[in-house]
C-alpha cells in the first residue's frame, strides 16, 4: 500500500468508533473541490509513510482504538488492499473503507470476504455531469456499479455527496440522489474551504446553513436518515 499519513485519533470519521484514518495516496479521479489535492497529484517520487511505521502504531494504540478508516485518495486502487484490510482486522480492529465507487471488483471481493464493518462511497455528480465533475469518462458506470453492489450487501454503509453552490445547483442535488435506492443512508456534506484541486475554487464557498436544511428537509421524504455534514470537499 501507497500510504501518505495517518491522523492518530478521529472522533467522526468512523461512527460509534474511535478510529485512526490513514490515507492512500493516487486517485483516478480529479474532483475541482477535491481537499485533498496532494494525494491526486502525488507522483512516484512523492514521500510515503511505511506500512511497517503504519502497523506499528497501531500495535501501540490497539486497546485505545476501536477501528481504522481507510481513505485517500481512492484506497480502491491499491491491489493490496484486501492484505492491509485483513493485517488491521487481526489486530482486533473493525474496519471502515472511504470509497468513489470506481473499483467495483475490488469493492466486491471485500464485501464478499465480510472484510469491511462500513462503507462510505461518495456519489460525486448527478448523472449526466458525472464524466465533467471527476474528470473520469467511465466514473459513472462504476459508481451506478458500486452503488448496487452496497444496495445488496449486508454491510453497514452510507452514500455522500459534497455541495457547493458553485459546482451544484438544488436540482443537482436531487439528480444525484436519484442514483440511489429509497432509504437508503444519504449524507450531503457541506463543502468547507480549506484546499482544493482547481486553484478556480478557492474562492468557493458552501450552502448557506438554512438553505441546505431546506433542500434536506425535502429529501427527506425519499430517505428518512438523511444528514448533513460539514466535513470539507473530498
Amino acid at each position: 500500500m501507497r500510504l501518505a499519513h495517518y491522523e492518530p485519533l478521529s472522533l467522526s470519521d468512523f461512527p460509534g468508533r474511535l478510529a485512526t484514518s490513514v490515507f492512500t495516496v493516487g486517485c483516478n479521479f480529479a474532483c475541482p473541490y477535491c481537499h485533498n489535492p496532494e494525494l491526486v497529484t502525488a507522483t512516484a517520487d512523492t514521500p510515503q509513510l511505511a506500512e511497517e511505521a503504519f502497523f506499528a502504531f497501531l500495535e501501540r494504540r490497539r486497546s485505545k482504538l476501536d477501528g481504522v478508516c481507510i481513505t485517500g485518495g481512492e484506497p480502491t486502487l491499491h491491489t493490496d488492499l484486501a492484505q492491509f484490510v485483513e493485517h488491521i482486522r487481526s489486530l482486533g480492529l473493525a474496519v471502515k473503507l472511504d470509497t468513489n465507487g470506481s473499483n467495483p471488483e475490488m469493492l466486491a471481493h471485500l464485501l464478499e470476504r465480510r472484510s469491511l464493518d462500513y462503507v462510505a462511497m461518495d456519489v460525486k455528480a448527478p448523472p449526466t455531469r458525472y464524466a465533467e465533475v471527476t474528470r473520469n469518462s467511465r466514473a459513472l458506470a462504476l459508481a451506478e456499479a458500486s452503488i448496487r453492489l452496497l444496495a445488496e450487501c449486508h454491510t453497514v454503509h452510507e452514500y455522500r455527496t459534497t455541495v457547493l453552490p458553485l459546482l451544484f445547483s438544488e436540482a443537482d442535488i436531487d439528480a444525484a440522489a436519484s442514483m440511489l435506492p429509497a432509504g437508503s443512508t444519504y449524507v450531503i456534506q457541506n463543502f468547507v474551504l480549506t484546499k482544493t484541486l482547481d486553484p478556480g475554487f478557492t474562492s468557493a464557498r458552501g450552502f448557506e446553513p438554512w438553505d441546505l436544511e431546506i433542500i434536506a428537509e425535502r429529501m427527506r421524504l425519499h430517505y428518512p436518515s438523511l444528514r448533513i455534514s460539514t466535513r470539507g470537499g473530498i
